[in-house]
């Protein structure tokens, strides 16, 4: 008899152990799901032996209603419900700006203001893979509107620093590579998976090799944690920076810990830390006849909680 019951519970943890999980996204119709995002960053430059130390920090939180649900393809409205900026750099006061912050002097912050609760439209699937977003434009139609006395140069300048960080290329990048972690069959606990994908910005893309473990699964929740890998994918392919041609050569990694919710899919909670090292090769110009390698690195850490 006990070795019968031996042979039992040994069937029944071994099967716990062995169970599949299909990790992917199940929601409903008609929900908002919120999440709060906190990106902190210190971008080290050296030049001419100087090491100068930028530090930026993002934040926001952002709404996603889910208006339709076909053949496995979710139609979201999207809305940004608090923005913010800061920057800080050596011999230069901290730069801030937040959408919460009521100053119709302050003209970015003003427009972050503007952007608020103006939804976009965005298409993803079950696998969290996004497939359009359409309608970003529109969160800056009017903006300008409330500054009439503002030059071209000034406004071409406001649009680019709000664009940089809360527009299309940016959505992109950030809700694509957060969400586009699912596994594509089912996986059992202790299993792995890889995904690659590109992050790309106005100055520099990078490819990303993924690799997540399913760590636990809790009543409520799939606990999983990532490595990843990044290099720049064309190192000595030129691009513009500042409107001078230059070259990037990056690598490094990012560590992952994330919180899923077991019936959704959505991720309650993420904690990133990354770290980039390379250099910036700025090509010989009328400005700078003999160019420019500039050694950089990289550090930041960004968290995202549902609200």
């Amino acid at each position: 008899m006990k070795r019968f019951l031996t042979v039992i519970l040994v069937t029944f943890f071994c099967g716990a152990c062995y169970a599949q999980h299909k990790i992917e996204l199940n929601l409903t119709k008609g929900q908002v799901y919120e999440q709060k995002m906190s990106l902190v960053m210190a971008i080290k430059q050296t030049i001419n032996n100087t090491d100068i130390v930028i530090n930026m920090t993002i934040n926001g939180t952002t709404a996603f209603t889910v208006t339709d649900v076909k053949d496995g393809v979710y139609d979201i409205d999207v809305a940004y419900k608090s923005l913010g900026i800061k920057t800080e750099m050596p011999g230069i006061r901290t730069i801030s700006f937040d959408s919460e912050k009521e100053d119709n002097n302050d003209t970015v912050s003003t427009s972050l203001r503007m952007m608020k609760d103006k939804p976009f439209h965005m298409k993803m699937n079950k696998q969290g893979k996004l497939l359009a977003v359409s309608n970003v434009a529109h969160l800056y139609s009017s903006i300008f509107d409330k500054f009439p006395n503002l030059s071209p140069a000034q406004k071409q300048k406001i649009q680019g620093q709000l664009e940089s960080s809360f527009g299309e290329k940016a959505f992109k990048n950030n809700l694509g590579n957060m969400m586009a972690f699912f596994p594509q069959s089912a996986i059992s606990k202790g299993g792995k998976w890889t995904v690659k994908n590109s992050v790309a910005s106005a100055n520099m893309d990078m490819q990303m090799d993924n690799s997540y473990t399913l760590d636990d699964v809790t009543a409520n929740q799939y606990l999983v944690s990532g490595v990843s890998q990044m290099t720049s994918p064309d190192a000595g392919a030129s691009t513009m920076i500042n409107g001078m041609s230059a070259t990037t050569d990056m690598t490094g990694n990012v560590t992952t810990s994330m919180k899923i919710n077991k019936k959704s899919g959505w991720l309650e909670e993420s904690i990133s830390n990354m770290n980039l090292k390379g250099v910036i090769s700025l090509k010989a110009n009328d400005k700078m006849p003999n160019g420019m390698t500039i050694p950089m690195e990289i550090s930041g850490k960004g968290t995202i909680t549902a609200n």
